[in-house]
């Protein structure tokens, strides 16, 4: 919701609503909300402590058997817990690069060679 204090907040500069009303590829997904950005590898980003959330039912799910949920989650060095983007373009990477290199050689050992006869008009 666009908060009515902010005047000049039309909802293009409100980042929750930018990511909410982006559309989903697949019909499971999630949202990210928010991240927490960690500054150093050795001290813990959050103190220890009781943390609350506040969550208001603004979107009803129901007629259309849909559900929400709160998920806590770390991310890996890919951004992500799914590792298939990376690995896929790793793969298709090597590939194309080993055919490369194959069909250089090819070319090296068998092109460019002028068999024909040269036939006079």
């Amino acid at each position: 919701a666009l908060p009515i204090s902010d005047p000049d907040n039309n909802g293009f500069i409100n980042e929750d609503f930018i990511v909410w009303m982006r559309t989903a590829a697949l019909p499971t997904f999630r949202k990210l909300y928010r991240l927490i950005e960690r500054t150093d590898s050795m001290q813990p980003t959050l103190a220890p402590g009781n943390y609350s959330l506040e969550i208001e039912y603004n979107y009803p799910v129901h007629s259309f058997d849909g559900r929400k949920r709160m998920i806590l989650s770390t991310i890996s060095w890919m951004r992500g817990k799914n590792p298939f983007l990376g690995i896929a373009y790793i793969t298709v990477g090597s590939i194309c690069f080993f055919l490369g290199v194959v069909l250089l050689i090819i070319h090296h050992k068998y092109g460019n060679r002028n068999n024909t006869a040269n036939i006079v008009n």
